[in-house]
């Protein structure tokens, strides 16, 4: 019977994972679904000897190795997590066949383990089910322009069970798509839930350029039964199943002013 013998022990440690997260598969972000993709990152801030290996939903981070390969087998010494200074990440990050929208993002790595980046469907990206959902088109009342990567949030009264949290993202035309994936049936004698829809955007957003969600500022919607009528949130209900298209009242879109 032969014996391998190892002559030497190349040893790689990575120093954080990135999780990319979709922010509309749960309220909690403990309970969010990993993207079912790899992801393309363009950086703006990075160790010049930083590698990245993307998988799907998670990119793994490590410094590249100074020090030579350990003669013969690795001991627990030799495989232990070496103790390094932190670094800053920077930049973005974009799925490539356009399901979510891209973003840019800052996180400080190294030695840290697990980050976490949320990212939001695209229209395109978006799937409606059994519970249905609402589409639509943000512009600015100031000048008619599309509102780009504006961030909604949808919160449906659901009776004795509490409210649900929705939430999407606009994309660059700042066309959008609520998906109410967790929204249960109407019990007997409910005709519709009622519910409230807010929004967060910034005046000076451009569409060629991705944001981080963190930087968006409240805005107010216009309603949809009370023509130029604004308020942050707006009413309105939902009924699970029907995807509904919303407009703010006598207009083709929904309509943002700034607070």
């Amino acid at each position: 019977m032969s014996t391998l013998k190892v002559l030497e022990t190349n040893i790689l440690h990575a120093s954080d994972v990135i999780y990319w997260l979709d922010g509309t598969s749960a309220e909690a972000q403990s309970e969010m679904m990993r993207l079912p993709y790899a992801v393309a990152l363009s950086l703006s801030a990075r160790p010049s000897d930083l590698q990245l290996l993307h998988s799907a939903g998670k990119t793994a981070l490590w410094r590249r190795t100074t020090e030579p390969m350990v003669e013969g087998v690795a001991s627990e010494a030799d495989l232990a997590f070496p103790v390094s200074p932190t670094y800053p990440l920077a930049g973005s990050v974009q799925e490539p066949n356009g399901r979510y929208n891209p973003r840019t993002f800052s996180l400080t790595a190294g030695n840290l383990g697990r980050q976490v980046v949320e990212l939001f469907p695209t229209p395109y990206g978006t799937r409606f089910g059994v519970g249905g959902g609402l589409t639509g088109t943000l512009r600015f009342t100031t000048n008619g322009n599309p509102v780009p990567w504006a961030l909604l949030t949808l919160e449906v009264s659901t009776g004795l069970s509490g409210t649900l949290t929705f939430r999407a993202q606009a994309d660059a035309k700042g066309d959008f798509s609520i998906a109410m994936a967790r929204l249960p049936p109407l019990a007997e004698g409910v005709a519709l839930y009622n519910a409230t829809l807010s929004i967060a955007a910034l005046a000076t957003a451009d569409a060629e350029t991705p944001l981080d969600p963190a930087d968006l500022l409240p805005m107010n919607l216009g309603q949809l039964s009370s023509e130029n009528t604004f308020s942050n949130p707006i009413g309105l209900t939902v009924v699970p199943g029907e995807i509904k298209l919303i407009r703010s009242m006598n207009l083709d879109h929904l309509a943002v002013q700034p607070s």
